[in-house]
């Protein structure tokens, strides 16, 4: 298994005053990012974007008037603490503003090679009937309840990468991929592309005045990393979830 993203968003009501956001990531992030950038799509920046500027582009971070999102990319499962820790300090910086999260989802978002990709998840995850050889692509997504607080979703596709080579025309422009046939490509590898999350949507769906908590973001964190490739290979292996 190949972990490629840990993920977090945080949504809340429109808040606009995005320089008291701005100094507060500066100061809480200053020894990961280089700095934070503010634009905007109208000139008055009434909906201000904040997106932080690292060296190593290992990590995502981006404020909106209604939501904020980490992630960390090319992780293991080792980093995986590190992700927590930076989760809980987002969080406790948006409290700390008086910013109220009403919900919180967390993914992973991970590969896997298989052998016979096709057969295995339409045979195993849907139905023997549709173990055929004429399957070229699948895409699979499914959710559920859990401990009426949460909803899982599992989001399972196949991937083919193949290697185009540089062909130019007549006139010495690159052909695009869409013009190229995959007669000219060479295969590499198929992988199962597995993203997980776990949300906390449904309480807030479900209670007027719910919220996100410090205790429901630890339990999802919790979750998000205890459950995951157990679920993930019981959907692909046993079609249960």
């Amino acid at each position: 298994m190949k972990y490629n993203c840990f993920g977090i968003t945080f949504w809340f009501n429109i808040f606009n005053d995005y320089n008291i956001i701005l100094n507060s990531l500066q100061k809480e992030f200053k020894d990961e990012y280089n700095k934070f950038d503010v634009f905007s799509l109208s000139d008055n920046l009434l909906n201000p974007i904040i997106v932080g500027v690292n060296n190593n582009l290992m990590t995502n971070i981006s404020f909106s008037p209604i939501k904020l999102q980490y992630s960390m990319d090319k992780v293991s499962i080792e980093d995986y603490e590190s992700f927590e820790e930076k989760a809980l300090k987002l969080f406790n910086l948006l409290n700390d503003n008086g910013i109220t999260v009403c919900h919180t989802s967390v993914f992973i978002n991970a590969e896997e090679e298989m052998t016979d990709i096709l057969k295995v998840i339409t045979k195993n995850a849907i139905s023997k009937k549709f173990n055929d050889d004429d399957f070229v692509d699948f895409s699979l997504k499914i959710g559920k309840k859990h401990e009426d607080l949460f909803y899982k979703v599992i989001t399972v596709l196949n991937k083919k990468q193949v290697k185009l080579p540089h062909i130019t025309d007549n006139n010495g422009n690159v052909i695009p991929y869409p013009l190229l046939s995959w007669q000219e490509a060479t295969f590499e590898r198929e992988i199962v592309d597995l993203s997980y999350e776990i949300n906390d949507k449904y309480s807030y769906d479900h209670n007027k005045d719910y919220h996100t908590t410090e205790f429901y973001l630890n339990k999802m964190l919790f979750l998000l990393k205890d459950n995951f490739n157990d679920d993930i290979h019981n959907v692909i292996e046993k079609g249960k979830f």
